[in-house]
């Protein structure tokens, strides 16, 4: 999963970027509340941390902006403001979550997972395009119909979980290389078609009858193959 935190305090971000990465979360920080709303309405992150005074944009105008631009993404508000009017306006305007600072980590950390199981992305234990199936938990890619399976892991499983969660979508190549690298990643665009080509083979290797399918001069899409592919 990754996090998006939007914290204009270099050394309390870094220390949330720090936690939640020993946590097992991919962060991002953004550092005012500009390019906090630009980060979160991408896309690509699974929760946005906001702090509420921010610079140029404040956290309030940040929130309004992600949810009337039509976005899901689950928010949580980690504000030293504590006073109830504040808690109300925050989940009035769409907050999922509201945590007053100071706070102990272990408990920001149950808040975050109590938001996932809300979402019911630990739900998501099994993904299927055709007769591939990915097993989440257990990190293997099976054919549902041979029972042939194979390990998968790292990057190749987060870009395969990201196409099986996209199937039939045209996915560009930018977004693909934020979603799995981040931001901050000196990654260049070919890692995502070097990976492409790493799933490729495994869906060769187990007889899948889907495949990743190039989009000249956009990306890519997982598809089902038809019969003459």
């Amino acid at each position: 999963m990754r996090i998006l935190v939007v914290e204009d305090s270099p050394r309390l971000a870094d220390t949330l970027s720090e936690a939640l990465t020993r946590a097992g979360y991919t962060v991002d920080i953004a550092g005012d509340g500009q390019e906090g709303y630009e980060n979160a309405v991408s896309g690509i992150y699974d929760i946005v941390i906001l702090d509420l005074m921010l610079p140029r944009m404040s956290g309030r105008e940040v929130l309004a902006a992600i949810r009337k631009d039509g976005q899901e993404v689950p928010v949580l508000i980690l504000s030293a403001k504590t006073e109830l009017e504040d808690k109300l306006e925050g989940f009035s305007l769409g907050a999922d979550d509201y945590v007053t600072k100071p706070f102990e980590m272990r408990e920001l950390l149950m808040r975050i997972q109590a938001i996932v199981r809300r979402r019911g992305a630990q739900e998501i234990v099994s993904l299927r395009a055709g007769n591939l199936e990915l097993d989440t938990m257990a990190c293997e890619l099976r054919n549902s119909d041979s029972g042939s399976s194979m390990k998968i892991a790292g990057k190749e499983m987060q870009l395969l979980e990201y196409f099986l969660l996209n199937q039939n979508q045209v996915l560009d190549r930018d977004r693909i290389a934020t979603k799995i690298w981040g931001y901050e990643s000196n990654a260049e665009y070919n890692n995502v078609e070097v990976y492409v080509s790493f799933l490729r083979k495994k869906f060769k290797y187990l007889r899948a009858n889907v495949g990743i399918k190039a989009v000249r001069g956009i990306g890519y899409r997982m598809e089902q193959k038809k019969e003459d592919d």
